[in-house]
Formats: structure tokens, C-alpha cells, sequence
């Protein structure tokens, strides 16, 4: 009966930055699948346009960075942590989408209560064993 309650109640409090994660790995997942049927297209073996096939890698491929950044920033990480070698032909990620990422998935009040309570305990523990 414990194992019911408990397991209920992780999955009702999945946190915000749990769901970006999540995210994030669908996109690497779907990147993985676009970048094969690209290469597939490319030599001849799949039916359709080498140039959509790319297209749609691209998309995806923007996609994931710019929620990567969020996510890493929602996580304490500074732009220049995040990608501290970016060349020069590569294009500034776009700060307003980003923004709205960050807005989508940022914690929730409930969520910055209950971190609080974890890192005061965690504190505590520390000192106790001291």
C-alpha cells in the first residue's frame, strides 16, 4: 500500500525542470531518426528531397539547442558555460525563444518551497555530522 501512495504521489509532483529534460531527450531521440533518414535520402535509398529531409534536421537540431541553453540556465550555468567555443559561423541563439522556454518550464512556487526544504535538511545533516 506505501508503494501506491508513494509512486502516486512522484508522479503528480514531476517538476518543471523534470518535463524540460524529458524534452530535451525526445528531441535528441527525434535528431537521431531525422539525421538517418537524411543520410538515407541522400544516397538513394529512401524516397523523397534530400533538401526537406535536411530542413527538417536542421529544425530539430535548433530546436534542441536553444532548450538545451534554457534548460542549463534554469540549472545555474551561464551562456559562456553552456557553449564556451562558439565559432563564428555559427548562429547566436535566439535570446526571445529562449525566454519563453525558461518561462514555460521555470519552478513553480511549490517547487522552490520544497527545494528550500530539501537543501535546509541536507544543511542540517551536514552540520549534525560535523
Amino acid at each position: 500500500m506505501k508503494n501506491i501512495e508513494k509512486t502516486e504521489s512522484t508522479e503528480s509532483t514531476e517538476r518543471n525542470i523534470d518535463k524540460l529534460k524529458a524534452k530535451n531527450k525526445e528531441l535528441a531521440l527525434a535528431i537521431r531518426k531525422a539525421r538517418i533518414e537524411h543520410k538515407e535520402t541522400q544516397r538513394g535509398n529512401r524516397s523523397g528531397s534530400s533538401w526537406k529531409t535536411e530542413a527538417k534536421l536542421k529544425s530539430l537540431q535548433r530546436d534542441f539547442r536553444h532548450h538545451h541553453i534554457a534548460y542549463c540556465e534554469l540549472r545555474g550555468r551561464t551562456r559562456k558555460q553552456i557553449e564556451p567555443k562558439l565559432r563564428d559561423d555559427t548562429p547566436r541563439p535566439e535570446g526571445a525563444y529562449i525566454s519563453r522556454i525558461k518561462e514555460e518550464y521555470a519552478w513553480s512556487p511549490e517547487e522552490i518551497a520544497r527545494y528550500q526544504e530539501r537543501m535546509a535538511k541536507r544543511e542540517k545533516a551536514i552540520h549534525s555530522n560535523s
